[in-house]
């Protein structure tokens, strides 16, 4: 079947091509408006394709471009939060030992120990006062006479 419908459809082809001029002549507007109408329909129908296309890659893109700045967004703000959490907890326990060392200080005491030199200092204290000598280097040397 779609054997003699190619034979009859290349025949129609080859005739019309044979007897375009004649064509011509007894319908002369409507073989122009034929083609006129056919290759106007084409460019719509490439244009409206290519505009279909570009519209979907556009909003595509659009998509993806918004999943991944959401993305970036939130890890950055996830990161954020840890930093400052985590600045919050080292401010809260420096604050703490802060004022925990400064209640336990007794200045007085402190000046008393460095001039006696003892270091009955408190428990919870981290003074230390160390006595040191400095050695200076040099050479010995000896010598005879007969």
């Amino acid at each position: 079947m779609f054997i003699k419908l190619g034979i009859i459809v290349g025949i129609v082809i080859l005739g019309g091509m044979i007897f375009s001029n004649e064509i011509d002549s007894f319908f002369p507007t409507t073989s122009a408006t034929v083609f006129d109408s056919l290759k106007n329909d084409m460019n719509i129908f490439g244009t409206k394709a290519s505009d279909s296309v570009e519209q979907r890659i556009d909003s595509s893109i659009d998509k993806i471009v918004d999943k991944t700045s959401e993305l970036i967004s939130n890890e950055i703000s996830n990161v954020g939060d840890k930093v400052s959490n985590e600045i919050t907890d080292v401010k809260e326990s420096s604050q703490k030992l802060i004022k925990e060392e400064v209640s336990n200080f007794n200045p007085i005491e402190s000046i008393q120990n460095i001039f006696t030199g003892s270091s009955n200092l408190g428990s919870s204290s981290n003074i230390s006062i160390q006595n040191t000598v400095s050695i200076i280097p040099g050479t010995l040397s000896l010598s005879t006479k007969q």
